[in-house]
């Protein structure tokens, strides 16, 4: 009779060992130190500036080089990509205008060799950063200028400048390694928001020391050349019984640029539009005056209507909330557009 097959203990134990070794494994990997997790950066409280001096340098170079190739040619077509907003409307007229009169002495000269830039901070779309150019050549004041980035892919180009008021001294701002905060249209921790300011300049522009804003801005270069102009026209209107009106609008279409200073308050660069308006009695002549006008009003007949449209950037430097001093304009731009007889 054949002896029934028994399995011994030695594998069975080998197995339970086995198993035991495994759930001491596990044991001991329960009991061990947790693994480290990366750690991210800590934000910083204030964001980098979005361009470096190298790269501000750049956006310079292409500007400088748009406006010069576009002047060259008087031909605005070549400025696209690299000028935009009031800046392109006012580049266009003054080419039209200087190919017009052959005179290029009618186009702003604008270095974009700089002296000055405030880099924005801003993490967002648009992008705005600032310029202030060395004296031009012909000894005029030097420009503000406003560069913008609409969105990532799209390139820096210039979107405003003014002419710096003679003896114009600007505020200060972070350096540009530091970087420079973007301010709201509505902000309001300043003495009045920036859409505000540049609001109130323009009904002090409309209607003088009868504004209930006269007493916020100290007098200016620019409305002491526009009350002149003024003058010498309604001078020149009253025999025939005329009329001179000169009107500025802010321009809904186009919101306030403005950055922090390093006090707290702002630089402020907005753009208007404004309208002039000649009128003499039936039968009396109002012809253009200016160059620039001449070339505007083409062929069209005179009569005794002229009126001339133009567009217009202003800076104004707002203090912070709570303080006692007036708001500053810095500087202007005025270049007529559009001129016709009726």
């Amino acid at each position: 009779m054949r002896t029934p097959h028994r399995t011994t203990a030695r594998p069975r134990r080998a197995r339970l060992a086995a198993v035991a070794a495994a759930a001491g494994m596990v044991l001991l990997a329960g009991c061990a130190a947790p693994l480290p997790t990366p750690q991210p950066e800590e934000t910083p409280a204030t964001p980098p500036p979005v361009l470096d001096e190298t790269e501000q340098d750049d956006v310079l170079a292409a500007v400088g080089t748009a406006l010069e190739e576009a002047g060259a040619a008087t031909d605005p077509a070549l400025l696209e990509g690299r000028v935009s907003g009031p800046a392109l409307a006012i580049r266009t007229s003054q080419l039209n205008v200087a190919k017009a009169r052959g005179n290029a002495d009618l186009v702003t000269e604008l270095p974009t060799d700089v002296q000055q830039v405030v880099i924005p901070t801003t993490q967002t779309w648009p992008r705005t950063s600032y310029g202030v150019s060395v004296q031009p050549e012909s000894l005029q004041p030097p420009r503000l200028s406003v560069y913008e980035q609409a969105g990532a892919r799209d390139q820096y180009e210039l979107w405003g400048w003014v002419r710096l008021f003679p003896s114009t001294t600007l505020p200060s701002f972070a350096a540009p390694t530091i970087g420079s905060e973007a301010v709201a249209p509505d902000d309001d921790t300043l003495l009045v928001t920036p859409t505000d300011a540049v609001a109130q300049y323009a009904d002090v522009l409309n209607v003088g020391s009868s504004s209930s804003f006269a007493a916020s801005f100290p007098d200016d270069s620019f409305r002491a050349q526009l009350a002149e102009r003024a003058k010498v026209w309604t001078d020149a209107l009253a025999p025939a019984a005329g009329k001179y009106t000169l009107t500025f609008t802010p321009d809904p279409d186009q919101p306030v640029r403005s950055v922090r200073t390093a006090d707290g308050g702002a630089l402020v660069v907005g753009t208007m539009t404004s309208a002039e308006s000649m009128t003499a009695e039936e039968g009396a002549q109002v012809p253009p005056d200016t160059e620039s006008v001449k070339a505007l009003f083409g062929s069209a007949g005179t009569t005794n209507v002229l009126k001339v449209g133009y567009r217009d950037v202003v800076a104004i430097y707002v203090p912070p909330a709570g303080s006692e001093e007036q708001l500053q304009v810095l500087g202007t731009e005025h270049v007529a557009t559009s001129a016709a007889n009726a």
